[in-house]
């Protein structure tokens, strides 16, 4: 997989998710390796968690923390979504697909497990800058 073909991630993006609003901010890829942070605030604006994010060949890897930074997975712990395949307009890990709509547009749908159910969380991201 060339990095190169979902490096239109780069950038800041405001969006909708988990019933409040999402944040993403992604570097431009470095040394095949792209940086990012994510954060969450529930309806009312408050800060309900941040992660740290690394994307690469072999997918994405994210650790979860608290609004007081104590995190969520171990220190050698993380969740990590698979490769599965990337086009220049859209990335496909197993359970996380991010799709650009347009050049200031982008979807990422996440597969999740609440309660032993699959549901799939769409969330629609705006580029904020």
């Amino acid at each position: 997989f060339n990095i190169n073909d979902y490096a239109w991630l780069a950038g800041h993006w405001k969006g909708d998710g988990f019933g409040g609003t999402s944040e993403e901010v992604w570097a431009p890829p470095k040394n095949g390796v792209m940086m990012g942070m994510y954060r969450h605030h529930d309806k009312d604006g408050k800060l309900v968690f941040y992660e740290f994010l690394t994307l690469d060949k072999t997918g994405l890897k994210l650790k979860h923390f608290s609004p007081d930074m104590s995190a969520w997975e171990t220190k050698e712990e993380f969740v990590h979504f698979e490769m599965i395949g990337a086009t220049p307009g859209k990335l496909t890990l197993k359970g996380l697909v991010f799709e650009k709509k347009s050049e200031n547009e982008m979807e990422v749908s996440l597969r999740m497990d609440r309660g032993g159910k699959i549901e799939t969380e769409v969330f629609h991201f705006k580029k904020a800058d």
